[in-house]
């Protein structure tokens, strides 16, 4: 029997390999992007189809929630709020959310995609939340994934098996999650992970930071092309 997962994708290098993992375990992907106001929404969209396409994934599902911009909160979604670059940048800051910080965006994403993985009865919910990120986003802990998945099995139907999320990342840091990448054949060339949304990864912010050292700490040539 064929199982399904629905894989939350960004288009960056977390999202994507945790869906690669999934296709290697042989569930049959769904694709769940949301846009959400964020500034590189456009470059996202881009991404996650090209990925879809190297995944051979025909199964997208694109969700509009406005209400993010609409509420502001956050660099990523406010134009007017600066978003940090270089030196305002701590990639080691333990407990400290930044601004690019959006108010219950994984909650709220989650929400999302378990009622469409109820809905095609998926078995499986595939995210890309790491160790790494989890140091400014608490919504990537462990502990939040652990506890959305009880609360989930009281949110679905009598008739339906609350799907499970899985977060085959949770424990791992960016260099970790690179190799990983590589080991499972994603695509990490067709990622993109710049929070300012330009053609190229402006290569400052705090997500290109991540990705920079992820890279150069795993050993694995840099396929990205950098602003600065």
């Amino acid at each position: 029997m064929t199982k399904t997962a629905v894989c939350v994708c960004s288009g960056g290098i977390d999202s994507t390999v945790a869906a690669a993992i999934a296709s290697q375990e042989s569930y049959e992907l769904h694709f769940f992007h949301a846009s959400y106001g964020q500034r590189a929404e456009a470059r996202e969209k881009d991404a996650v189809e090209a990925i879809a396409a190297y995944l051979g994934v025909n199964n997208l599902k694109y969700v509009e929630l406005p209400f993010f911009k609409e509420l502001g909160g956050s660099s990523l979604t406010d134009n007017n709020r600066k978003v940090p670059v270089g030196a305002e940048v701590n990639l080691d800051a333990e407990k400290v959310t930044p601004s690019t910080w959006v108010p219950c965006r994984n909650l709220v994403l989650l929400a999302h995609a378990s009622a469409y993985a109820e809905v095609i009865s998926a078995e499986a919910l595939f995210v890309g939340f790491n160790a790494e990120e989890a140091q400014s986003y608490p919504d990537n802990e462990k502990e939040f994934v652990e506890r959305y998945n009880a609360v989930l099995k009281k949110a679905v139907a009598s008739y339906s098996v609350a799907p499970t999320v899985k977060a085959p990342l949770v424990d791992l840091f960016k260099p970790a999650i690179i190799r990983k990448g590589i080991e499972v054949k994603a695509p990490l060339q067709l990622t993109y992970s710049c929070y300012l949304g330009e053609e190229k990864h402006c290569g400052i912010c705090e997500s290109c930071l991540h990705r920079r050292r992820g890279f150069e700490e795993a050993s694995v040539d840099d396929p990205t092309v950098y602003k600065l």
